[in-house]
């Protein structure tokens, strides 16, 4: 099902592509966004961090260290510096000299090709929000983050979806209600060993779309079939262009 507001989705099951593909493609990198928008995906997963001079750039970890070739914390280094980077060698020498993205650039590149989850990291939800405004991708974004984060964005920008993991405390019967109280969600997430084919029904009940995390162990054939069987409507996985294979046959 897909809950309004939500993106549009052009494959049965949405393919979410984590971090562009990270197990294909150098992990947030505009290469990866590329690659994941030539394959069909219906999103990429990125994560938002702020520089030391206040721009947004798509970086996972708190630092610079584990996918560059520089080191240092994201907040304490300026865009022009990260932007000297190598985000793409340590993956493998065919992407050496790609760039750590900027949030703009993103958005650029994937408006009205393919839609953004957004996994907010570091940075307020204003800044986040004007980007998203001034490229006009109102339509083809997903906010990710904690249960307080995401009621700062229904309070902002009511018309942004929403998408919190579903708290250990609202995984049981009637959890799902409960929670809708609390914070009227778009969607939901989650480690798939987290989820049961009951409390799926139960988001679907609520009006609620779920997407769930394939990632490490279970991101095989054999575990997208497992949450395939929950009747999940999507699935995140470092492997989209095996997961499109399985989803179109």
């Amino acid at each position: 099902m897909r809950t309004p507001g939500m993106p549009k989705t052009r494959n049965r099951i949405a393919v979410i592509a984590h971090r562009g593909g990270a197990g294909i493609m150098p992990e947030n990198t505009l290469a990866a966004f590329q690659h994941a928008i030539r394959l069909g995906c219906d999103y990429v997963e990125i994560d938002v961090r702020t520089t030391r001079d206040g721009k947004l750039v798509i970086m996972h970890d708190r630092t610079v260290d584990r996918t560059t070739n520089g080191s240092g914390a994201v907040n304490e280094l300026t865009l022009a510096a990260i932007r000297k980077l190598d985000a793409g060698a340590k993956f493998s020498p065919l992407y050496r000299g790609e760039k750590v993205p900027t949030l703009d650039e993103v958005f650029e590149l994937c408006r009205g090709k393919i839609n953004v989850y957004i996994d907010h990291k570091d940075a307020t939800v204003q800044a986040i929000l004007r980007t998203i405004r001034r490229h006009r991708m109102e339509k083809q974004v997903l906010v990710y983050g904690g249960l307080e984060k995401l009621k700062e964005w229904k309070q902002t920008a009511p018309d942004i979806p929403i998408m919190p993991s579903l708290p250990q405390e609202y995984r049981k019967p009637g959890g799902v209600a409960e929670l809708k109280k609390v914070l009227p969600v778009d969607a939901l997430n989650g480690d798939m060993d987290l989820w049961t084919p009951e409390l799926v029904q139960e988001a679907h009940r609520e009006g609620i779309t779920v997407y769930v995390d394939n990632l490490g162990r279970p991101d095989t054939p054999e575990g997208w079939r497992q949450s395939l069987q929950m009747g999940v409507d999507g699935i995140e996985t470092d492997y989209p262009d095996e997961l499109l294979r399985m989803v179109r046959a």
